[in-house]
């Protein structure tokens, strides 16, 4: 196995895991407070699209790892909707907006789908953020999964460079700021209203 293989294996195992902390949390006490309908939404389009660039260039590490995000990611919008906090329209929006750029992508190149994920990856951080910056309670966050999160965009980032597969990288030097954005106002909402930072979440509080 050589440096870019045993790489693409540590990107591939951290992206399987990164995302699903945030799941337990969601499922486990049942909350959604603090997560974004909208920027849920927008990483499942994100890794359809990243699916077919990694299908379309052979790379499994990419097609595999986000097979295991869009899994997740639907496991999560299921709390909202159930919740409330996610309308039909805006699922017929998304399913539209997948539906038609993969046509458009897979009927150009590779290389539209690539760039095409690359702007739907980094863009999916600014709702992520107006939501944090707004909310009042951030009790459904998991402070674990987005730590893990900068740890795999960082990995990414690398592998995108060992690879020579750059598109990989350019999103994240945009995302990986507004991942330590979200991580302190989560941080600092927990310490502000006594739920522990790690471990077992108290209670939601109303908000």
């Amino acid at each position: 196995m050589t440096g870019s293989d045993a790489l693409g294996a540590w990107c591939v195992a951290v992206s399987l895991a990164f995302v699903w902390p945030q799941v337990w949390r969601c499922h486990r006490h049942d909350t959604s407070h603090g997560i974004s309908p909208f920027a849920t939404l927008h990483a499942v389009l994100g890794s359809v699209l990243w699916l077919a660039y990694g299908i379309l260039n052979g790379i499994v590490s990419v097609w595999v790892s986000n097979v295991s995000m869009l899994v997740a990611q639907v496991m999560i919008a299921w709390v909202i909707a159930r919740h409330g906090r996610m309308t039909g329209r805006l699922l017929v929006g998304y399913a539209f907006a997948i539906t038609g750029l993969l046509a458009v992508g897979l009927a150009t190149s590779e290389w539209v789908v690539g760039w095409t994920a690359i702007l739907v990856s980094g863009s999916g951080m600014i709702p992520v953020v107006l939501h944090v910056a707004r909310a009042s309670n951030l009790h459904g966050i998991s402070i674990l999964s987005w730590v893990v999160t900068v740890v795999s965009a960082c990995s990414w980032l690398t592998y995108g460079w060992v690879s020579a597969q750059p598109s990989i990288t350019y999103v994240n030097y945009f995302t990986v700021p507004l991942m330590f954005f979200v991580i302190v106002r989560a941080w600092r909402w927990r310490n502000a209203n006594g739920v522990p930072v790690f471990g077992r979440a108290a209670a939601a509080v109303n908000g």
